[in-house]
């Protein structure tokens, strides 16, 4: 079976996903799961390490809403996101 996500996709899209509206980390698993149809579920191991990559790139803020962590896009996220439109497109298409 092919991966859902080539390289690099699953993070473009987990910054889609924030643009749309800050979440928490289980809140973009069952995201990713209801757009897939269910046909594929990442596991905490997989989002947590790209949503602190993406942190440490500045492309992601994240913030304590009571005992949850709450990620939100930046505008250096919401750039990379504007510069890579087209291949948003193609991944939303696959």
């Amino acid at each position: 079976m092919s991966p859902v996500f080539s390289h690099g996709d699953l993070r473009l899209y987990l910054l889609s996903l924030l643009a749309e509206a800050p979440q928490h980390g289980y809140g973009i698993i069952q995201a990713l799961t209801e757009r897939t149809g269910g046909t594929y579920t990442p596991s905490a191991g997989t989002i947590y390490p790209r949503l602190a990559k993406l942190e440490e790139e500045g492309l992601v803020s994240k913030s304590a809403d009571g005992r949850m962590t709450v990620y939100a896009i930046t505008d250096a996220g919401r750039a990379e996101l504007a510069e890579r439109e087209g291949d948003l497109a193609g991944i939303e298409e696959g």
